[in-house]
């Protein structure tokens, strides 16, 4: 109605479309002394309110700006890793990368990828070799002198074991204290009871960079498989990951 009152005024004044400005001059006409005292400062409202652009707040939050980040998803290609019926740890461990690699670098980082489908790092779909794999794998991640790496992987266990786990080469301190900071993070949403674990893993004694491996979870547990396969969980894990890496450069920030 204000649009329609302020369009007749308009017309009126320049005496176009006369059809147009008769009907809704009428309307104005008909109001009442009180009314079109008041006209003035509603238009002015209806104006300001058109002109106004509400502020988006946005994170700000560029904490792993400048940062470089290698996700190493596990396995790929002829070697599935663990495996349950046709539920497969490789294609996990690659859709959580992509997952995290999303919330990594909306907080600013720049983050690489060992392998981007279902391959493992031969790209020879036959003979498979773990060897040449882990060896390509570990030049694949030096190649991008990373601040620091994560390598993803699922758990899997012929009893009940459940929950995430965070592992470290034993010879590194950073490395320890990259676990540490993930493993808290993870600790709410995974609810794991496990410590981190030093360990001698070949993609973790042999890279240039600090690096951890994570469990997310344990494939051979039914209830922990029904989460692991879900995508609004492996956002959950990026964001708990995310943070752990944030608390870790805090920590190197403050010299803790």
């Amino acid at each position: 109605m204000l649009f329609l009152i302020f369009t007749s005024i308009y017309l009126r004044k320049y005496k176009i479309f006369d059809l147009w400005n008769t009907i809704v001059i009428k309307t104005y006409d008909n109001m009442g002394d009180d009314m079109k005292k008041v006209i003035p400062f509603i238009m002015l409202f209806a104006l300001c309110s058109l002109m106004y652009k509400p502020v988006v707040s946005v994170s700000s939050s560029q904490s792993l700006a400048k940062k470089v980040i290698v996700l190493d998803p596990g396995h790929g290609g002829l070697d599935n890793g663990a495996s349950v019926g046709k539920v497969n740890e490789d294609e996990l461990n690659l859709k959580i990368c992509y997952a995290l690699k999303s919330e990594l670098e909306s907080r600013g980082a720049t983050v690489y990828l060992t392998r981007t489908d279902d391959q493992d790092m031969t790209r020879r779909n036959y003979n498979y070799s773990k060897q040449d794999d882990m060896y390509l794998r570990v030049l694949k991640i030096d190649e991008y002198k990373p601040d620091l790496f994560l390598s993803i992987h699922l758990n899997s266990s012929s009893s009940g074991a459940w929950g995430s786990q965070v592992f470290y080469y034993r010879k590194s301190q950073e490395g320890e204290r990259l676990a540490k900071c993930i493993h808290d993070s993870m600790k709410p949403v995974t609810g794991t009871k496990k410590p981190t674990s030093s360990c001698g893993f070949y993609v973790l004694r042999a890279t240039q960079s600090t690096g951890v491996l994570v469990e997310c979870g344990f494939l051979s547990n039914a209830n922990e498989r029904g989460q692991l396969k879900s995508a609004k969980y492996h956002k959950k894990l990026a964001v708990a990951i995310s943070d752990g890496i944030e608390n870790y450069q805090k920590s190197l920030s403050s010299g803790g």
